[in-house]
């Protein structure tokens, strides 16, 4: 029983975490938004999107996938922008 438990658990958890395109779309958002755009090199956005899928939720990810300003970014909670 409590395999089941545990399996169900995770299955769970894994349910809100948010898909390569959203965290992709997310980032290069947030790049924007910052200014931040033209630093950034092509591997590093690999990086950051693997972060993104193990450590964000859909929420946050489709939040600041959609956000139009800084403000709007804060209120996402993605990656730290938010407020706590």
């Amino acid at each position: 029983m409590k395999r089941i438990a545990i399996v169900v658990s995770l299955l769970v958890a894994g349910c809100n975490k948010p898909s390569e395109d959203a965290c992709k779309k997310a980032l290069l958002n947030m790049q924007h938004l910052l200014g931040t755009d033209k630093e950034n090199k092509a591997g590093d956005l690999e990086t950051e999107v693997r972060r993104c899928k193990g450590g964000s939720t859909k929420e946050a990810v489709e939040c600041a996938g959609g956000a139009q300003s800084l403000d709007d970014l804060k209120k996402c909670d993605f990656y730290g922008t938010g407020n706590k």
